[in-house]
């Protein structure tokens, strides 16, 4: 007679496996998302320093006074828009075509605002959006489009936005005054022409980090508008650039679709 098994002993129970640690994430309120687009935004300084100095210095040449000088580069801040003024002013262009040249060389604003919108959200007041309008430059569109394209980004958009143009409305304004009191003491043989071209290449290969999926596209579409804004360089009004900037849009939209199409295949096959 086969002897009775002892019952299994009373084993303590399993205790549940440990908690994983929480994430960190990036901070996501106020304050910290515009320090976070600040600390972005900072390193843009460095190429505005030449840019801001030209401005000011101009603006002296072109007659205008201490109070003129500060008033367009609060009122207009656009550093492209304020140099063509300058230059149409000395010359004694008339007030219409004068501004006919600045509005179609800030036409591109659209482009990045429409870009820009679906990241931002709509504006909680008009106050707000007129905000947002008024610090959407080259340099902040670049800044935060390649941040908002990164993934795991977890900062609230719209601080992170303003943090990043922060810095550079703050050394524009500064290195407009520096420029029209200290300009004329710089020499003339400083490459000052190739401030502006580099700082837009700094923007463009930040941009070209944020998403390695879509470098081919970007390239494509750089390449493409930069040809043709040499094309159509002589164009009146800056039109010719805004027509580079609609051909390297309609460039990069093709390429994503096509993109779009193929990879919708792919899926359908497998």
């Amino acid at each position: 007679m086969k002897a009775a098994r002892d019952p299994a002993p009373n084993l303590p129970a399993a205790s549940p496996p440990a908690p994983e640690p929480a994430r960190s994430y990036a901070p996501t309120g106020f304050r910290a998302s515009f320090r976070a687009g600040f600390r972005r935004g900072a390193p843009i300084l460095m190429g505005l320093v030449p840019f801001g100095l030209i401005y000011g210095a101009s603006a002296k040449n072109a007659g205008l006074n201490l109070g003129q000088t500060a008033l367009m580069s609060l009122g207009i801040f656009a550093g492209s828009s304020q140099l063509v003024f300058l230059d149409l002013w000395r010359n004694g262009v008339n007030v219409m075509a004068l501004v006919l040249t600045v509005t179609a060389v800030n036409l591109r604003l659209l482009i990045y605002g429409s870009s820009l919108a679906p990241h931002l959200g709509p504006a909680s007041s008009k106050a707000m959006g007129i905000i947002r309008s008024y610090f959407l430059t080259d340099e902040s569109y670049a800044i935060s489009m390649a941040s908002f394209l990164k993934p795991g980004f977890r900062n609230s958009p719209v601080p992170f936005y303003l943090g990043a143009a922060a810095p550079t409305w703050l050394g524009w304004q500064a290195m407009g005054l520096l420029g029209y009191f200290a300009g004329s003491l710089l020499p003339a043989s400083l490459p000052f022409a190739m401030a502006i071209p580099m700082v837009f290449l700094t923007i463009y290969v930040a941009v070209l980090k944020a998403s390695r999926s879509q470098r081919g596209i970007k390239i494509a579409v750089a390449l493409s508008a930069g040809i043709a804004a040499i094309l159509l360089r002589d164009i009146p009004f800056q039109l010719g650039l805004i027509g580079a900037i609609f051909l390297g849009v309609g460039v990069g939209v093709a390429l994503a679709a096509l993109r779009a199409r193929k990879a919708k295949g792919q899926r359908n096959d497998a």
